[in-house]
Order: C-alpha cells, then sequence, then structure tokens
C-alpha cells in the first residue's frame, strides 16, 4: 500500500471519529442531509437551535431572509435592538455557520471560537495566546463600541453613493447597528433585493453579491 492511500485511510478513520464524537459542530448547526432544499421555518428552527447551543439569552433572530444561494439570519441583542451577528444556512443541509464578511471582519464583539460557535470577545490570556474566558479561541478585535467612528448618517450616505455607482435604481432600506458596522437593506421599487454594510471605522462598504438573488422575507424579532 502506497503512502497516499495511507493518507487517505487516516483522513477517513479522522472524519469518522470527528462525525462519531459530535466534533464536527465546527462545521455549525445542523437539521438534515437529505439533500433536498429547506424551508424558511426549517431554516429559522435551525437557526434558533444554534443560538440554543451558544446558551446565551438576550440573544434572538431579527429577521430571516431567503437568497437563490442561502438563507441569511439577522441576530439581535433583546434589550438593546443592537445587531449582534449574522448567519448563514445552507439551503441544502440545514448547516448554520457565520456569515462571511463584515462578521468575520468587522465584528468588535463576537468572534468565531474555536468550535465552531460565536461567543463573547475576550482578552488574551497571561501566557499571550488567543484563547477566551470560556476557553474558546476567539478573534480579537479591539473594544466593542456602538460609538463608531462613521455615524449612522454618514454610512446610509456613503451606502447609497455606492448603490448609485454600481446598482442603479436601488436605494438604502433599514439600516441596524451592529459592533463595528452597520447593514442596510438595499431596495428597488421599495423593495428588498439584497444585503449591504458599512465599517464603522472607515466607511468602506461592503455588498453582499455572494447571497444570490433575493426571494422572501420573514420578520420576527
Amino acid at each position: 500500500m502506497n503512502k497516499k492511500a495511507i493518507a487517505l485511510i487516516a483522513l477517513v478513520v479522522v472524519a469518522v471519529a470527528l462525525v462519531a464524537t459530535g466534533l464536527v459542530i465546527i462545521l455549525g448547526h445542523q437539521v438534515g442531509t437529505s439533500g433536498s432544499a429547506i424551508g424558511i421555518n426549517q431554516a429559522t428552527s435551525a437557526v434558533q437551535g444554534y443560538l440554543g447551543k451558544m446558551g446565551y439569552s438576550n440573544l434572538a433572530i431579527g429577521t430571516m431572509q431567503e437568497y437563490s444561494k442561502m438563507y441569511y439570519a439577522q441576530i439581535i441583542e433583546q434589550n438593546n435592538g443592537t445587531g449582534a451577528f449574522e448567519l448563514e444556512v445552507n439551503k441544502n443541509t440545514g448547516v448554520v455557520t457565520p456569515m462571511q464578511g463584515p462578521t468575520m471582519m468587522w465584528n468588535t464583539k463576537y468572534g468565531v471560537t474555536s468550535t465552531g460557535m460565536m461567543g463573547y470577545l475576550t482578552s488574551t490570556s497571561g501566557s499571550g495566546g488567543m484563547m477566551g474566558g470560556r476557553g474558546m479561541m476567539t478573534w480579537l478585535r479591539g473594544t466593542p463600541t456602538t460609538n463608531m467612528a462613521i455615524s449612522m448618517e454618514q454610512a446610509k450616505t456613503l451606502a447609497q453613493q455606492y448603490l448609485d455607482a454600481n446598482y442603479t435604481g436601488t436605494t438604502v432600506g433599514q439600516a441596524t447597528t451592529y459592533y463595528g458596522y452597520y447593514t442596510m437593506q438595499v431596495l428597488k421599487g421599495g423593495n428588498p433585493v439584497g444585503m449591504m454594510a458599512v465599517y464603522g471605522s472607515t466607511g468602506q462598504v461592503m455588498y453582499y453579491s455572494w447571497m444570490g438573488t433575493f426571494m422572501q422575507q420573514k420578520v420576527i424579532g
């Protein structure tokens, strides 16, 4: 047996062991693997299960949106309505994972842990490692605050300028403040067609083009 075959067998054994022990949680919360597309209610349940595993009672779903490539979930803090982070749900498997983009790059309060879950950002350990207070690896990005260099009104202006230059006929809709950035719905003819974000430190604009075509929305919180 050659080295490549041995390595492949070892990889399969490790994968099976991870599944057996439940360590595949790093992929997110999963509701099924049937291969058939799940509905928005199933996606909502999957996100609620994900939040339940986190154990933070103050977090809830604000809005669920369906796009052609995924479901999008806005997670808010119930006590103040501030955006906490964003999640995506795979339409075929129901796997819930942190949304790429601002949640990964700009969020100053919540981060991705070594278990694949979201967690509060914490200070580094005395050993100089990046271990959080819960013993989980976190990405540290500064002091959690919604008081940013770019104001909400400035962010809306920058977002509209971006839309005028790149998506003619669209306008900025409902905006939400997160820790480190803002998100805005993108409207066309008064109807939602997408999402975008503005970085609170520099004013950088990001359009969520990877989600595909907007299909429907479910307001929960």
